[in-house]
């Protein structure tokens, strides 16, 4: 009985340890998002962003494939851009703007 209370109390910490773990990361991400996309577009301007693929190069290393689009007067075209975002250890490091139709497929390198 001891032995089992002892194994679930170790499951459950490893099992809560990471998905904090995992939590934090993702909020660095994010925040790293919205960090570029902040700089991009004028000061007070409404804007959003969407992800629209992800890989992960290395532990510490993620490319993002976004869509960022700022919400003007009702009457005029949205401006709307995609970027391809690479994240390192939780922050921005550099982007790369793409056509808004290009077909990308995020995945890890292979080696030849």
């Amino acid at each position: 009985m001891k032995g089992t209370f002892l194994m679930t109390i170790t499951l459950l910490t490893l099992l809560f340890g990471q998905t904090s773990t995992s939590i934090a990361n993702l909020t660095n991400v994010s925040q790293a998002i919205n960090g570029f996309v902040e700089k991009i577009y004028p000061k007070g301007s409404h804007y959003f962003w969407v992800i629209n693929d992800t890989t992960t190069e290395s532990q510490h290393e993620m490319v993002v494939d976004i869509n960022t689009t700022l919400q003007g007067e009702a009457n005029k075209e949205k401006d709307q851009h995609r970027f391809l975002i690479l994240i390192v250890n939780g922050e921005f490091f550099g982007a790369q703007k793409i056509p808004l139709n290009a077909e990308v497929k995020c995945k890890k390198e292979q080696e030849v």
